[in-house]
């Protein structure tokens, strides 16, 4: 609300549009953007591509160790589920689906910007979190994203400024 007033004192006038499929978006995007990633990662090595560790064993021994120490916990787990997702019997459902549900999103923007110039929204539902806050929670951690990750799968540019402090002295984000 207050973000709404900034712009209303800088002379914009404020108008409230629909992103009807917004409600899918977390979901999708937890989808696709493992995938991608999985599939773009495969290819990390360490002999080509990104830091080496190790060296002495096998070349599948030299790979392992340095996917395994390469990447913490969270990339493993976003691999993990990309992975799945594109596997055999998987693809059709999951990825397809969720590429699917990507364009609708991309022509809720599309049409949101024949009526308006900027969408304004909170960065996020709630004050930021501290860092390893909720690594033990990843569903708490990824429910962070419900308003960045639309704008990501429509390819559209976003940017999330200062807006303030919570009643905690946390910060708040508007984009």
């Amino acid at each position: 609300d207050q973000g709404i007033e900034w712009l209303k004192d800088a002379g914009a006038e404020v108008v409230e549009i629909s992103l009807p499929h917004t409600k899918y978006a977390l979901p999708t995007y937890y989808i696709i953007a493992p995938a991608e990633a999985s599939s773009n990662l495969a290819r990390y090595d360490g002999v080509r591509y990104g830091a080496r560790v190790g060296g002495d064993g096998t070349l599948a021994e030299l790979y392992a160790a340095t996917r395994s120490r390469g990447f913490g916990a969270e990339v493993k787990r976003r691999l993990m589920l990309g992975t799945y997702a594109l596997s055999s019997g998987y693809y059709d459902a999951y990825y397809l689906r969720a590429q699917r549900v990507r364009a609708l999103i991309a022509r809720d923007f599309t049409r949101a910007f024949e009526k308006v110039d900027v969408i304004l929204t909170p960065t996020a539902p709630s004050a930021a979190f501290g860092i390893d806050e909720k690594s033990d929670d990843p569903i708490a951690m990824y429910l962070n994203d419900v308003f960045t990750v639309t704008v990501n799968l429509a390819g559209l540019p976003g940017i999330s400024v200062p807006a303030g402090l919570s009643a905690d002295g946390l910060p708040l984000g508007l984009q």
